[in-house]
């Protein structure tokens, strides 16, 4: 008998099938790594970035020099760096620049505290009144009852204001200052009062505007 007839009785016979091909790997980007073929970038470039918090002022002094900082920051112009003249420093808080506002008037609420005075008519409107009031009342005591009536009325202004104003600006998604409805509502109330065209920032909206 031929032996190789034998061995190939004896072995067992390869699979004519071809064989399943490999499958492909699908390239997987780690987070700060680098594509293959690049240099792996640095920690510091890779990492994501935090926000800056600012920190408030721990004391007095600490106040006083971020007041003057703000100052500075308001009499440079931030696309030229150049110093702002008086004319351009009262001309961008006439229209509201952010970077012209004192601190007092900056942030989102503010503006939109400003805009709900400008459009309204108020009782504040007409507290200018109230000081010839009082100086009558001097001569005629029993129009201390009216001044105080008057004066308790425009208190109560203010707090509904601030809090309408709180609520519009949650609704929003608007940023929120720390001050409660109260602190707002006198913000509110110290623009009321002063005629549309002494206001600053100059308003934005008119009487019967939809804010």
């Amino acid at each position: 008998m031929d032996n190789s007839a034998t061995l190939r009785n004896v072995l067992p016979r390869r699979s004519e099938e071809p064989e399943p091909e490999p499958e492909s790997v699908e390239e997987v980007t780690v987070p700060g790594s680098a594509p293959k073929g690049r240099p792996t970038p640095k920690r510091r470039d890779s990492a994501p970035r935090r926000p800056t918090v600012t920190q408030a002022p721990r004391n007095r002094k600490e106040a006083m020099r971020y007041q003057k900082e703000q100052a500075a920051r308001a009499k440079t112009n931030p696309a030229t760096g150049q110093p702002r003249s008086a004319a351009d420093t009262r001309a961008a808080m006439r229209r509201g620049d952010p970077s012209a506002l004192p601190r007092r008037d900056q942030g989102p609420e503010r503006k939109l505290a400003r805009d709900w005075v400008d459009s309204r008519r108020m009782l504040s409107n007409y507290l200018l009144l109230l000081f010839p009031l009082m100086i009558i009342s001097i001569q005629i005591p029993m129009l201390n009852f009216v001044v105080l009536a008057i004066f308790l009325a425009l208190l109560g202004e203010w707090y509904i204001t601030g809090r309408r104003i709180k609520a519009l600006a949650a609704q929003r998604g608007i940023e929120q200052t720390r001050g409660g409805p109260m602190a707002l509502g006198f913000y509110a109330g110290s623009r009321a009062y002063m005629p549309r065209r002494w206001r600053m920032p100059a308003p934005q909206v008119t009487v019967g505007d939809k804010i």
